[in-house]
């Protein structure tokens, strides 16, 4: 079983970033380590049902963000191919 992680927005750890929206999440479910919060970090987003086009390039930009120190927020779908 994953060790799945509940934060409300009252938390102290809750991500100050997110605090300063408006309609913010009430709630945020994690799956990892928590103390990445903290780094600067960047979302991705994309299609649940990418092409192998997609996949190869937002796989190659993920890797050179990684490389310079930044945490990448995702909403964890996997890949079917």
């Amino acid at each position: 079983m994953k060790n799945i992680i509940s934060l409300n927005e009252n938390d102290k750890t809750y991500p100050n970033g997110l605090g300063a929206i408006k309609n913010r999440p009430k709630i945020l479910y994690l799956e990892g380590n928590i103390d990445l919060l903290k780094k600067p970090s960047i979302a991705i987003v994309g299609s649940r049902d990418c092409t192998e086009y997609g996949y190869k390039y937002a796989n190659l930009i993920a890797k050179k963000i990684a490389k310079n120190n930044i945490c990448i927020v995702s909403g964890l779908a996997l890949r079917n191919r």
